[in-house]
């Protein structure tokens, strides 16, 4: 047991921009096996075998710094939709970007989940773009790797693409769904049933794989990933069910008050680079008197922000804005959908 505890320890490598980059000591098994594999299919073009084994180690490290480009995608976009990150990890089945919190509208969820994707299948088309030059300058030891690492990439962004939370399909799933209006944990909940039904069929066709196909090793990594899949499914339901015990007091943060008589210059060059809220409170002199909605600002020419105060754009205070402290989250997520504001 102590073994294991070990194994799922993790080392802080680096910061890029400031997020913490972290691997778990089980990376360093998958970095072993995936170089002693690489190292084995070209072994009939190298030659020798010491030379297969650097190019095995390299072109998986490559491929895991692809891994870590996937993940910087989504927390770079997850900073500009105004979510802090916390961590990037790499594990043995791939990475993981991890958020302060959800973001506020189904827009951003989408934006952010659709980043990782995205920067596979970029990164796919310039490893091929690569392999065709090195193809033809006749370079026949580095063409069939650079021929992998498109591939990999290509099928990380695909299989990232399946429709089951934790995966970025199910996240895409989630934000589409949200959207239309269901309730954010009754979606997480959704997609994550489909996380499991994908997981239960990736362990199946390891199976498959492994005694129909004789490929013991593709099958059981087939089914490693599908187990870890499922796992990671089957938490996030678990947590997003004991959210729908959580009340509005439990997370309620101080606001962020703005002044009537404050330009909308003023705003966003002092304000809103510190705090980026979708919403902020019109107060002062202890009195609420209306709410500055972000979307209302994008609507307003940029030439006019200086002579433009707050309270000329703040929309006026109505009930469906307030919420009592013990209400559910949920119904509050409910009010915060159809009041307009998101807030």
């Amino acid at each position: 047991m102590q073994i294991l505890e070990f194994f799922k320890r993790q080392l802080l490598i680096a910061h890029v921009y400031g997020i913490p980059v972290r691997i778990d000591y089980r990376w360093f098994f998958v970095l072993v096996v995936l170089s002693w594999i690489t190292a084995n299919n070209i072994n009939s073009i190298v030659g020798n075998i010491l030379t297969s084994l650097f190019f095995g180690v390299l072109t998986t490290l490559v491929f895991f710094a692809s891994i870590f480009l996937h993940e910087l995608a989504h927390a770079v976009v997850a900073r500009m939709e105004g979510v802090q990150v916390v961590e990037i990890v790499l594990h043995p089945f791939g990475g993981l970007t991890r958020l302060r919190h959800e973001p506020e509208t189904p827009r951003a969820e989408f934006r952010i989940a659709i980043a990782g994707p995205a920067a596979s299948f970029l990164l796919a088309l310039l490893f091929l773009g690569v392999m065709e030059i090195t193809n033809l300058l006749g370079t026949n030891i580095i063409t069939p790797l650079f021929f992998l690492l498109c591939l990999m990439n290509f099928l990380l962004a695909v299989f990232n693409l399946f429709p089951g939370y934790p995966l970025d399909g199910g996240r895409l799933l989630r934000a589409y769904l949200w959207r239309r209006g269901t309730d954010l944990n009754e979606a997480t909940v959704l997609t994550g049933r489909c996380g499991q039904i994908i997981a239960v069929a990736l362990f199946v066709f390891g199976l498959f794989i492994a005694f129909a196909r004789g490929d013991f090793f593709t099958g059981l990594w087939t089914g490693l990933v599908g187990l870890f899949l499922y796992d990671a499914a089957r938490a996030i339901i678990r947590q997003t069910n004991e959210l729908e015990k959580i009340v509005v007091k439990d997370v309620m943060k101080l606001p962020i008050p703005v002044a009537p008589e404050m330009s909308v210059l003023e705003f966003v060059d002092r304000i809103l680079p510190l705090y980026r809220y979708i919403v902020f409170p019109v107060a002062g002199n202890q009195q609420l008197y209306g709410i500055l909605a972000l979307e209302d600002l994008k609507k307003l020419p940029r030439e006019n922000w200086n002579k433009t105060k707050i309270q000329d754009v703040m929309r006026p205070i109505t009930p469906d804005y307030f919420v009592e402290s013990d209400a559910l989250l949920v119904e509050a997520r409910a009010l915060m959908r159809e009041n307009g504001i998101g807030a």
